[in-house]
């Protein structure tokens, strides 16, 4: 069994869920995880020191649509330095039943809409024990309403 990995994050009791299979990546998520101001604003935002790199998830197409939605609201905002050309959004979420995690959307990226990158405190393949093309679904707390009840 994982280790709970959980805070109470200013957000909406409104989840979403959304499922989809674990794919390799390009390689950029661990690039980008590990710039040092990425790494601070991360933990100062969402409130974990993420883990150097990305676990990839594709979507199910049937929740792609619901990502789109979720992705067209409000999101936590990776603004970057002077110096650095590539800011991005975060959306937080668990991951499975107890892990904290958050989906990041880089300004740039080389994925489409059907593939997530999710960063955690915690390396998500060692923990969970998972290898592509396993089964996993994601909690994405909706901003809004401010959070009267924990998940």
């Amino acid at each position: 069994m994982a280790r709970v990995y959980r805070r109470s994050l200013p957000y909406s009791t409104r989840v979403t869920s959304l499922h989809g299979v674990v794919t390799s990546g390009l390689g950029q998520g661990a690039y980008f995880m590990g710039l040092p101001w990425v790494r601070d604003a991360v933990h100062r935002l969402i409130g974990f020191t993420p883990y150097p790199g990305t676990l990839n998830l594709r979507l199910d197409s049937d929740t792609v649509s619901v990502w789109r939605q979720i992705q067209d609201g409000p999101a936590v905002v990776l603004a970057p330095p002077p110096t650095e050309a590539c800011g991005a959004r975060l959306f937080p979420a668990l991951i499975g039943a107890d892990v904290e995690a958050a989906v990041i959307v880089p300004d740039v990226t080389g994925y489409g809409d059907d593939t997530l990158e999710l960063v955690a405190a915690v390396h998500l393949r060692s923990v969970l024990r998972l290898r592509d093309e396993d089964r996993v679904s994601l909690q994405i707390r909706c901003p809004g309403t401010p959070k009267t009840s924990a998940l």
